[in-house]
């Protein structure tokens, strides 16, 4: 196969409800020639040309992930189907076999309203690859035979109402996703994620107004995780709600970055701020937090008699749980992952035992037990 343009797109349908995710190598067949005829009229295609069609609906996080995976998975389909000569218009379904996609093509479960059912459409014509970049979204309005088709394929187990179906490139749901993140106040976010996914040797660093600070290089995210007592040493504040915002928006920014298939490579800061100059992957990964959380070592003694405390946030919920340590200590563990915290009460019991004793701090009216 030796086209010499890959477009690369998707059938976008916005539900009232979850969908099927998944279509029959009958369904997708179906559906797929109908999406044949739409993108030749609303393209008007001519000459040769390929497309490959993925019966499967996708979220958006699923399909814009780095290297974009699913696409890269569709294309060693289609390059296995479509060997020797050319032939005018080829045409391949992939469908599933009792609800399971090929290897690659298997879509995660998500009750989301907006699925994407992507494809490749593979031409010698330059002008045809630039019309689909430019105008596919603008123009890609699916036909209403394709709408029934769809409608049908997707209400097998109950009935679905799809309010809205067009077709779109990748970068098309690039952008909407940029603004998206933009509406939200959470450009950083989406900086970083798109650098990921459009540059071919990514890596950019980006520092929020709250102090979070990350660094990408590949795939790889790397950012520090800092405890109260050095959050509050290292930004020179005293007030709790300077830290709880950067919890929450680290805890937010982790959670997209781990949806679009970064890696995501927390760190001890134990030195503050790094010099710029000095930054490289081999310090990264010495402070490289293994572990769903981490551990701090403060002097002191639990200002309690159970020996195991709490510490909430009315907003951001549970911050750390300290325990009464040897030695006059006191054990500050900090979730870094949502398992974190089931991980730390893992380790309590085993200290402990299984009903160990344990009391709540609530750190916006005590701050200073975590120092």
């Amino acid at each position: 196969m030796s086209y010499q343009h890959r477009c690369d797109g998707m059938l976008t349908i916005e539900c009232q409800s979850p969908i099927l995710q998944t279509l029959t190598k009958e369904q997708a067949s179906e559906l797929t020639a109908w999406v044949a005829k739409d993108l030749h009229a609303v393209l008007k295609i001519q000459g040769d040309t390929a497309l490959v069609f993925c019966g499967a609906a996708f979220t958006t996080e699923q399909l814009l992930q780095p290297k974009f995976p699913v696409q890269l998975n569709i294309m060693q389909y289609a390059t296995a189907a479509f060997q020797g000569e050319l032939h005018h218009d080829q045409v391949l379904s992939i469908g599933s076999n009792a609800g399971q996609m090929p290897d690659g093509l298997q879509p995660v479960h998500a009750e989301h309203s907006l699925y994407h059912l992507p494809f490749c459409l593979l031409t010698n014509d330059a002008v045809l690859a630039q019309e689909f970049e430019a105008s596919l979204m603008h123009k890609g309005m699916i036909s209403p035979p394709t709408y029934e088709s769809l409608q049908q394929v997707i209400s097998q187990d109950s009935p679905v109402v799809v309010n809205h179906a067009n077709y779109m490139s990748y970068l098309d749901l690039v952008a909407m996703m940029h603004n998206h993140y933009e509406q939200l106040g959470l450009s950083h976010v989406w900086q970083i994620i798109e650098t990921a996914l459009v540059n071919n040797e990514p890596k950019t660093a980006v520092t929020t107004d709250t102090g979070n600070h990350f660094y990408l290089v590949d795939h790889l995210l790397f950012t520090p995780f800092f405890s109260w007592s050095q959050y509050s040493q290292y930004f020179a504040t005293d007030d709790i709600t300077d830290y709880i915002n950067w919890l929450m928006a680290q805890r937010l920014s982790m959670g997209a970055f781990v949806t679009h298939g970064l890696e995501i490579k927390a760190f001890k800061a134990t030195s503050w701020p790094i010099d710029e100059a000095q930054v490289c992957l081999g310090k990264f990964e010495q402070q490289h937090i293994k572990q769903s959380f981490w551990t701090e070592q403060l002097d002191g003694q639990q200002a309690t008699d159970q020996p195991i405390i709490y510490h909430h946030h009315p907003t951001a919920g549970v911050v750390a749980i300290s325990a009464a340590a040897p030695y006059d200590k006191i054990s500050v563990f900090y979730p870094v992952t949502p398992q974190g915290i089931s991980d730390i009460e893992h380790s309590l019991r085993q200290q402990f035992g299984p009903e160990f004793a344990a009391s709540k701090n609530d750190v916006a009216q005590n701050p200073n037990s975590l120092l």
